[in-house]
C-alpha cells in the first residue's frame, strides 16, 4: 500500500493534533412543538469568538402526517430547504461539512403545514474547532 496516499486511506485515515488546533465533537439534540400553521425557529446556534463549526449532518423528525417546510439558514441567508415529512437527514459528509466562523448563526427555521400542534425532534451533528 502506498503510504502517504489519501485514496487508500480514505475513511479510515486517524487525524493527529497539530499544535494550536482543538476539535471537539458537536452534538446537539432539540424537541419543539410547532403550533397549527405557524413558523418557528426551531433551533439556534451561534459560533463562540475564536472556534469554527462544521456541520456534517442535521437530522430531523415530525410527529404530523404533512409535510412542512424546512429552512437551514446562515443568519437569515437559505442554505438549503426542503419538506419534513416523517423523517430527513441532510447530509454534508464528514469530508465536506458546511461551515459556520465565529459569530455566524446557524438557523432551522419550520414552517408548519399541520392544522394541530406537532413535534419535531432534531439533531445537529459535527466538530467545534478552536481556530488558535
Amino acid at each position: 500500500m502506498a503510504s502517504g496516499r489519501r485514496d487508500y486511506t480514505w475513511g479510515f485515515l486517524n487525524e493527529s493534533a497539530t499544535e494550536g488546533r482543538y476539535t471537539e465533537s458537536f452534538s446537539k439534540y432539540f424537541y419543539i412543538g410547532i403550533p397549527a400553521l405557524d413558523n418557528v425557529l426551531a433551533y439556534t446556534y451561534t459560533v463562540p469568538a475564536g472556534y469554527k463549526l462544521g456541520v456534517n449532518r442535521i437530522i430531523l423528525t415530525s410527529t404530523s402526517g404533512v409535510p412542512n417546510l424546512v429552512y437551514i439558514k446562515k443568519a437569515a441567508t437559505v442554505l438549503i430547504g426542503g419538506f419534513l415529512n416523517g423523517n430527513m437527514t441532510f447530509d454534508f459528509s464528514d469530508s465536506n461539512p458546511m461551515y459556520f466562523s465565529a459569530g455566524e448563526v446557524l438557523n432551522i427555521q419550520i414552517y408548519s403545514n399541520e392544522y394541530y400542534t406537532c413535534g419535531i425532534y432534531g439533531y445537529v451533528i459535527g466538530a467545534l474547532e478552536q481556530l488558535t
